[in-house]
């Protein structure tokens, strides 16, 4: 079965196309306005073609919208497919953007390349392993990662218990 980005990456060539032809005829169309012995005055030439070739000049704008579409799903389809590295740098950064522009937050971005806390574990496990820190030093960042989430969780599980006294106010 072809994925769902493909279709919208082909769905993007055929009009993209299918606009450049659109537009082709038109400008040819509009150019053959100037062969009808049309007077030398430079506002009327201009109507002259735009009258021309007006239903293509239609059909490339709404050709434009569906081919900006199509490249839009693509993008996205091939993002929500995407095999995005999890790290906490990452994190900041599309967190700043998220602020910055608003929409990009119904995307959940962050929440999807924010490590988990299996991976943060297995994580200071090797670097346990490798040597990189000491006993002390590796009890210490497992105690306060677990800290961290169950802190989180106790947040999560007020946060939704808020929500239901609220509903249950109306």
């Amino acid at each position: 079965m072809v994925s769902r980005h493909w279709l919208y990456f082909s769905g993007f060539v055929v009009t993209g196309i299918l606009v450049v032809g659109a537009g082709l005829i038109g400008l040819f169309e509009g150019l053959s306005a100037l062969s009808g012995g049309i007077p030398a005055s430079g506002e009327f030439i201009l109507i002259a073609m735009l009258s021309a070739a007006a239903e293509w000049v239609i059909a490339v704008i709404v050709l434009g919208l569906f081919t900006g579409f199509f490249l839009v799903a693509t993008g996205v389809s091939i993002l929500r497919n995407a095999s995005i590295p999890r790290d906490d740098r990452l994190v900041s950064v599309v967190q700043w953007l998220e602020r910055q522009y608003p929409p990009l937050r119904k995307f959940d971005v962050s929440g999807h390349v924010e490590p988990t806390t299996e991976e943060r574990r297995q994580e200071i496990e090797e670097e346990y392993v490798s040597g990189e820190m000491s006993e002390a030093e590796f009890e210490r960042r497992l105690t306060q990662l677990m800290d961290d989430t169950s802190s989180e969780e106790r947040s999560q599980a007020s946060t939704d218990s808020t929500i239901e006294i609220e509903d249950d106010t109306r």
